[in-house]
């Protein structure tokens, strides 16, 4: 059978263990083949049911439940951190939209670099994220640097290696932020090994890997 055929699809589709999950999401139409799958993905059904259930409870507590909600953010954080980050209790807190908390976070590594005037990102880093670093850079006199790794003469797949991004590092860079997996091609960048290499180089930089945007888009 030619896999260009329309049948090998289909017994794919059939032998697919994971054929199941299907089920689990929102589907309305089925003939619609869905594959932005890393920003806004298809609805789960049990999150409607979730929420269904968070907004009966906040409505019987009213401001009573305020002695409680206010601190969500850590347990919530240390769930989401033990199920798909493998990080400890106390290093994750879920709070705020991603693109609050990501210009929060920024602005305190840059804060915390009072004498060092750059920062470092990629021109195929998140669109959102680009925008606000672009942002910051204006409003505090920065200099942002876009490392130019759409071009296949620069980076691999977009991927920032320790290669691509060591002719940038200076000791004038106060913020190093990279995404952990580029959104368009899929290429994963090498956490360790590039925080090995800007700590090494710039005594105790901040750096800021976009991982949320890939988890909660």
């Amino acid at each position: 059978m030619n896999v260009t055929d329309r049948a090998y699809a289909l017994e794919l589709d059939k032998n697919d263990p994971l054929a199941h999950f299907k089920s689990q999401f929102v589907v309305t139409d089925p003939e619609m083949c869905y594959l932005d799958g890393n920003s806004l993905g298809r609805l789960p059904k049990e999150t409607i049911s979730a929420v269904n259930n968070l907004m009966t409870e906040w409505g019987s507590e009213v401001v009573t439940g305020w002695g409680h909600w206010v601190d969500e953010a850590q347990p919530t954080g240390d769930l989401l951190g033990q199920a798909a980050l493998g990080a400890g209790p106390g290093q994750i807190l879920v709070c705020d939209t991603t693109s609050v908390n990501f210009y929060q976070l920024c602005l305190a590594a840059i804060h915390a670099r009072p004498g060092r005037k750059t920062i470092i990102t990629d021109a195929a880093n998140f669109p959102t994220d680009r925008y606000i670093l672009d942002g910051i850079a204006k409003q505090f006199g920065l200099k942002l640097i876009l490392i130019q790794n759409e071009n296949p003469a620069v980076a691999t797949h977009e991927r920032i290696t320790t290669q691509v991004l060591a002719p940038y590092l200076n000791d004038d860079v106060a913020l190093v932020t990279l995404q952990v997996i580029q959104y368009r091609s899929g290429a994963r960048t090498d956490i360790k090994s590039i925080t090995d290499q800007v700590r090494a180089l710039l005594v105790h930089p901040l750096l800021v890997f976009a991982v949320f945007r890939q988890l909660f888009q």
